[in-house]
């Protein structure tokens, strides 16, 4: 899907809607634990209005239970009433998850400019209907970075030692947290990266996609920068900055 580090900063969306269901503005929060659940298996559409056409070539909708069967597909258009099918009906669920929740990421051969954004959902062969915690769109920018980029895994349950040598375990969360390099940065880049984490900080949250040719589940990245670190300039037109992110559980 990249071959360098993909950063998507999430477009604003100005209005939301969704053909059926509750809670459609859980899509827009931060929190991936609060979702938006269709009324009943089968087709839905969630309709993002960005108040202006915007240049985007990535969605994510994140968190979800979609079956192994489910799709998803993209229209676009410059009114509901005249929406063109630009990513037709694919699996929903991107490969080799780990755990019960499923993300769903199109990107795009090339860009697009569009105000309307229409996501059709189709939660087939499974009893429960669609939940999502997460959607949004933005338009990718792809650096390359270092080798030595890679994940830990965060254990955020408490052990308290105790006196027969065992420990007391009060479990909870498992997160990855991913660090990278980017490498052979212009003065324009920097620049352009500069506005991202200014914009952000360790606050805001953005989507970061592993650099492989082929996508798996622990190739996304949602969640906030984590130990934001100064950029290095090693010579005229090729600047290195180190960035990490933590997943949101």
């Amino acid at each position: 899907m990249t071959t360098g580090i993909g950063i998507v900063r999430p477009l604003p969306v100005a209005a939301i809607i969704v053909s059926n269901g509750t809670g459609a503005a859980n899509l827009l929060t931060s929190s991936t634990r609060e979702v938006w659940r269709a009324a009943a298996v089968g087709a839905s559409f969630i309709d993002l209005d960005f108040g202006a056409v915007v240049p985007l070539d990535t969605i994510f909708l994140g968190f979800t239970n979609a079956t192994e069967t489910a799709t998803l597909s993209v229209s676009i258009g410059g009114s509901w009433s005249g929406m063109t099918t630009i990513a037709p009906p694919r699996a929903f669920r991107v490969p080799h998850t780990i755990g019960a929740r499923h993300h769903g990421c199109v990107r795009l051969a090339q860009p697009v400019s569009t105000r309307y954004l229409r996501l059709t959902v189709n939660q087939v062969g499974g009893a429960e209907p669609m939940q999502i915690g997460i959607a949004l769109a933005g338009l990718m920018i792809e650096r390359p970075y270092e080798y030595r980029a890679g994940r830990v895994a965060i254990d955020l349950s408490k052990k308290t030692e105790l006196s027969d040598g065992g420990y007391g375990i009060n479990p909870a969360a498992i997160v990855a947290s991913y660090r990278f390099t980017l490498s052979g940065l212009s003065d324009e880049q920097v620049e352009e990266l500069w506005s991202i984490v200014m914009t952000l900080g360790e606050s805001a949250p953005l989507l970061i996609v592993e650099g492989h040719d082929t996508l798996r589940f622990s190739h996304l990245h949602y969640g906030l920068f984590q130990r934001l670190e100064p950029y290095e300039r090693d010579e005229p037109e090729d600047s290195r900055w180190g960035l990490s992110i933590r997943d949101w559980g």
